[in-house]
């Protein structure tokens, strides 16, 4: 007997003994087997890959750091400018003397906010709120009678105190005109259209000048950015008799400035304008 897979018979009755074919190592020119310890290099190689991974990594972080740093001031400079030019429109418009010379359009209508029995600008509003509850706390009788009144409305209320001195008074139609001028502004020429006056009033006996009330406003007003609006001193320049109600909001800073230098409206407004210019 023999092993079939070791001995072969050939075509005349010989034998010979198959030997299987040697395995042969594959030797590659491009990738080849790294010599001495194997194990060593492929550490080395991962250490390197992952070297370069996070450089790559680092690198595209700092660029989006960059960029996101560069978008930031950005858009703080520009919130910074956007809230500057804000706060400076918002300061001219409680600056804005309307009258004869700088009449308001008939459309014209402020941000307001109603508050049931009066509407008043937005811009006020708050400061407006806090004076009524410290008036309150301290036992002050103090209401606002009305605040924003539209070119219509102001239209009637001229209308009816003119013809009340022709008709009740006798007074021409020129001289009573002339009158009403003085108490009350032509629509179109009214700060109540602003939003931003307040007249007040009291339930206190005898004429408002006299009360309490009046002796609080003169003396906390401008701590809420109040100022009155038609002193008896400054008729001159504002072209009104005094008025002891009408308040109007300019805001703390511009109010405190005001008292300080002795101004009305009229004059401070000029006086900021031309230090401007």
């Amino acid at each position: 007997m023999y092993n079939r897979s070791y001995y072969n018979r050939g075509r005349r009755g010989m034998t010979f003994k198959f030997k299987p074919p040697k395995h042969r190592k594959f030797k590659s020119a491009v990738y080849p087997k790294p010599k001495g310890d194997s194990g060593a290099s492929v550490l080395k190689l991962n250490l390197l890959r992952i070297l370069i991974v996070v450089l790559i990594v680092a690198i595209i972080a700092g660029a989006f750091f960059v960029v996101l740093h560069f978008a930031i001031n950005n858009s703080t400079r520009q919130n910074s400018a956007d809230y500057a030019s804000s706060e400076q429109n918002n300061n001219a418009e409680l600056l804005r003397v309307v009258n004869k010379s700088t009449p308001l359009e008939k459309d014209y209508v402020p941000d307001l906010v109603d508050k049931g029995s009066y509407k008043i600008n937005v811009l006020a509003e708050k400061n407006l709120d806090k004076l009524l509850a410290d008036a309150k706390k301290q036992g002050i009788d103090l209401y606002v009678k009305y605040a924003y009144v539209s070119y219509d409305e102001q239209k009637k209320l001229y209308t009816a105190e003119y013809k009340n001195y022709i008709e009740k008074e006798g007074l021409s139609e020129v001289k009573a005109q002339a009158k009403t001028n003085l108490t009350i502004p032509q629509a179109g020429r009214s700060e109540f259209q602003t939003g931003l006056m307040v007249s007040f009033r009291s339930n206190e006996k005898g004429k408002f000048k006299n009360s309490k009330a009046s002796a609080w406003l003169d003396k906390n007003a401008k701590n809420y950015g109040f100022i009155l609006r038609y002193p008896e001193d400054k008729e001159a320049q504002t072209s009104m008799n005094a008025n002891y109600k009408s308040y109007r909001y300019v805001g703390e800073e511009n109010a405190e400035v005001m008292q300080s230098l002795n101004m009305c409206l009229n004059e401070y407004s000029y006086y900021v304008s031309s230090r401007e210019n």
